[in-house]
């Protein structure tokens, strides 16, 4: 087989030929591995957090009960007899004292009666007067001046029965209080029984509140209730038991207990659904945080613990917590924390195991 062979000067512009393919082929396996050096060691940048160091916290007890409130004293107005509606005193809504007139039926009939009787009461007043003086001077018998006399009592009672029957005309209120919406009208004629306002007292009002029985021991009168009703904002008004039932339902066992509500602005209704919190004498100590540190997923409530290693770089660690009660911006922690340990309380939605962090308290996050 005949060999091939090259000038020189094809030699020459091979052997360029090789150096520039040796060179093309080194400068990118050059730049691979820098670049996978580069990968192996590059630290993403510090992301910034909030922080803050754990504390424990000396915490009241409490027990959570729900109710209603509950009026004092709350009735609906209506009237004893029949009658034609002759006044109407108030507006819906109104604040009205006790004994100040609600509304008056008409009367026509029963002054007229009235009228009739005192005619009758003055005459009788009059026989007995005359059958005393005969009986007197012993020109009239005793039992004549006793018929005379119970005549007399006769007719003051049918005076009596009149007036009574125009009191009970005028509708009055039995107690301070709010009147409801008006349900009759000038002119109505309404029957006995007949629903025509509401009428509420305010001023302080009831909540009653059932306890498992395990908890007797730890309820007593005066004892502080805050309740939250929902008022838009949740206000939380103060109250103080003021009861407790003399028995325990023995198909629940629970307690039920009284509270009575100061409501001196009147914004709190009968009917209003309340959430309790009867406060006990025992006190715990907890471990508190920043309730903006604890994040929420299907898998567990969580918080990134801060840690420092040896070069003085802060990374995060995550952390799962079960998270106890609520109160304002704090919440306690009954697992997954120790006291004096930093936390993250915001900026969490960019971090991970691992990520590297700086603390910047100073910026709002």
């Amino acid at each position: 087989m005949k060999s091939i062979e090259f000038s020189p000067a094809m030699k020459k512009m091979l052997f360029y030929v090789a150096i520039f393919f040796a060179l093309v082929f080194g400068w990118y396996g050059i730049k691979k591995l820098m670049m996978m050096w580069g990968m192996a060691h590059y630290q993403p940048p510090a992301i910034t957090v909030s922080s803050t160091t754990t504390a424990t916290k000396t915490w009241q007890s409490y027990l959570i009960s729900v109710g209603t409130l509950t009026a004092i004293n709350g009735v609906d107005i209506s009237a004893e007899v029949s009658g034609k509606v002759k006044e109407i005193n108030f507006n819906s809504g109104q604040l009205i004292k006790k004994g100040e007139i609600i509304l008056a039926l008409d009367t026509s009939v029963e002054e007229a009666e009235l009228k009739s009787n005192q005619a009758n009461l003055q005459l009788a007043q009059i026989n007995y007067e005359r059958d005393k003086t005969l009986y007197a001077k012993k020109v009239s018998s005793k039992a004549a001046l006793d018929t005379r006399y119970a005549e007399l009592l006769e007719a003051e009672a049918s005076v009596e029965s009149a007036l009574a029957k125009i009191k009970q005309k005028t509708i009055t209120a039995p107690f301070d209080g709010r009147l409801g919406i008006r349900l009759i009208d000038l002119g109505q004629y309404i029957s006995p029984g007949q629903n025509m306002v509401t009428l509420q007292s305010l001023n302080p009002l009831y909540v009653n509140l059932t306890l498992p029985e395990q908890y007797l021991s730890d309820l007593y009168i005066g004892q502080q209730v805050d309740i939250t009703v929902n008022l838009g904002s949740g206000k939380i008004v103060s109250g103080q038991v003021t009861a407790i039932n003399s028995k325990v339902d023995q198909t629940t066992r629970n307690i039920l207990i009284q509270a009575t509500i100061p409501n001196e602005q009147y914004q709190l209704y009968p009917g209003m659904f309340a959430l309790a919190k009867v406060w006990l004498k025992t006190k715990k100590d907890v471990i508190v945080i920043p309730q903006t540190a604890v994040s929420y997923s299907l898998s567990g409530d969580y918080i990134y613990v801060i840690n420092e290693d040896e070069n003085k770089n802060l990374t995060v660690q995550r952390e799962y917590v079960k998270v106890g009660d609520r109160r304002g911006d704090e919440v306690s922690i009954i697992e997954g924390l120790k006291p004096n340990e930093k936390i993250v309380t915001s900026g969490q939605l960019k971090l991970q195991n691992n990520a590297r962090v700086e603390i910047n308290n100073d910026v709002r996050l």
